[in-house]
């Protein structure tokens, strides 16, 4: 008498292999299968999604953005303008000159300043912009018709203007007796009506602890409080500290060379920068300290 297969064709399943068992599974639930891809399949594109925009945020320079709301910022315009493009001052105290004249301080970024000294309409009298960051190079036109560019952090005092027009131009340089004492060294460029009957002004503030020079190692800041020592003679006290292009010729071209700008400012229409800024452009470092 024969002897039944006591495993049968289900006993078969169970002994097959796991891709077997997995393959018969699949068979009989094709739609748990599908659902189960699925949702595998969107995790994966979930996490590439994410993966992505991580990569793409962290390649993303905010620099430039940054770069074009300072370029589009003016004197001239209202404080309701500048706040809306750069918050809130974060300093505001009355101009020290007197006058019915306010200092308003923005720090959007940690890597510049904005100084704005705004009339009683709230309107910008000047536009000022300091930055300590050797990365960060914010570009700005100065001039009417014949425009300049000024870019920070790249352009030194020597190469902002042109050469033959560079020879022609006097420094406004102080510092002062004592180590506490602020040191700034600017040049201010005027047309009349050449430049739109506005001021414009670049060079170094000593908000920043280090003025950063064309060749590594070399210090602009002592180099200038050294030659200004030698230099001043019988200058007046500021805002008499102007150096004549013929006085640079003694020794401070070479210093020009390596200073590298930190500061730009321009005046509203009509405006002289000076009667505002008489020994330095942009934010007072006793200020925001």
């Amino acid at each position: 008498m024969a002897v039944e297969d006591s495993e049968g064709p289900e006993a078969e399943g169970r002994s097959g292999t796991a891709g077997e068992r997995l393959s018969t599974f699949t068979k009989r639930n094709i739609l748990l299968v599908s659902v189960f891809f699925l949702s595998n399949l969107l995790t994966a594109v979930s996490t590439l999604v994410t993966a992505v925009t991580v990569l793409r945020e962290s390649r993303t320079d905010w620099h430039a953005a940054e770069y074009r709301k300072l370029s589009q910022l003016r004197a001239g315009y209202t404080l309701e303008k500048f706040q809306k493009e750069l918050g809130p001052p974060v300093f505001r105290r009355a101009l020290d000159s007197g006058g019915p004249f306010v200092t308003n301080v923005y720090r959007p970024r940690e890597q510049y300043w904005v100084e704005v000294i705004s009339d009683k309409n709230n309107a910008a009298r000047t536009y000022a912009v300091t930055t300590c960051d050797p990365s960060f190079h914010p570009e700005f036109l100065y001039g009417g018709a014949r425009k300049g560019r000024v870019v920070l952090n790249e352009n030194t005092l020597s190469d902002v203007l042109p050469s033959d027009e560079q020879r022609e131009e006097s420094l406004k340089i102080y510092f002062g007796s004592t180590a506490g004492s602020p040191g700034a060294v600017f040049q201010v460029y005027d047309r009349g009506a050449a430049s739109a009957y506005r001021q414009f002004a670049w060079g170094l503030n000593e908000v920043c602890p280090t003025w950063h020079s064309k060749t590594p190692g070399y210090d602009p800041q002592a180099s200038w409080a050294g030659w200004y020592q030698k230099h001043q003679g019988q200058k007046e006290p500021p805002p008499g500290h102007s150096f004549l292009a013929e006085e640079l010729n003694e020794g401070a071209r070479p210093i020009m060379a390596e200073s590298v700008v930190n500061t730009y400012a321009e005046s509203a229409v009509g405006e002289i920068l000076l009667t505002y800024y008489p020994t330095q452009i942009g934010v007072e470092r006793l200020v925001v300290q």
